[in-house]
């Protein structure tokens, strides 16, 4: 690509720009796949045989900001706590992937802080303009609900540990302060 884009008549400098970001992001997704196969490789060679059966490589992808990742990854069978059949992704569990269905975190955040400023059109717009992803609209709304449904999902999990004794935590704050139009409320 770097070679067409010498060999070719001038153009201008925003079209430029344009073919460079297009190329780097290429190469991103190129090595991003192949480090993950080669983690997922390790993670195979390394495993406890007898724990995790490997039932073969699946193809997936991760949307990042540098576009979609497809690559191929291990699936295991193994046996939970309680004796049940589960299948896992050594390779997701290995490099805590934290995604929204197949979004990646860092993207997830870079949607979430664009929409907090600009409707879902603008946003749409945005990432898909300053990202190696596009995304529509109605991609964007489907992913703010998932991530609301993830944070409820947390909130719901604290108040149930508070409401039966569990939190977490050592500090203990003898007087309590909230502020609320400029006043200094004591709690």
């Amino acid at each position: 690509m770097m070679n067409t884009i010498l060999t070719e008549e001038f153009i201008s400098f925003k079209e430029l720009k344009q073919k460079i970001f297009r190329y780097v992001c290429e190469l991103g997704r190129e090595i991003t796949a192949q480090i993950l196969e080669r983690y997922d490789k390790e993670l195979a060679e390394s495993r406890d045989k007898k724990l995790y059966r490997c039932k073969g490589k699946r193809k997936t992808s991760i949307k990042t900001v540098y576009g979609e990742v497809e690559y191929y990854r291990n699936v295991y069978r193994t046996e939970t706590e309680d004796g049940q059949t589960a299948h896992m992704f050594l390779l997701d569990q290995a490099m805590q992937m934290d995604k929204i269905w197949l979004i990646s975190t860092n993207l997830a955040e870079k949607i979430a802080i664009t929409v907090t400023e600009s409707p879902y059109r603008v946003t749409e717009d945005i990432i898909s303009s300053t990202c190696g992803q596009s995304i529509s609209a109605g991609g964007v709304w489907n992913m703010m609900q998932r991530l609301g449904e993830k944070i409820d999902e947390e909130e719901q999990y604290a108040v149930n540990q508070m409401n039966t004794d569990q939190t977490v935590g050592e500090k203990i704050i003898p007087v309590l302060f909230e502020e609320m139009d400029g006043v200094w409320l004591n709690i």
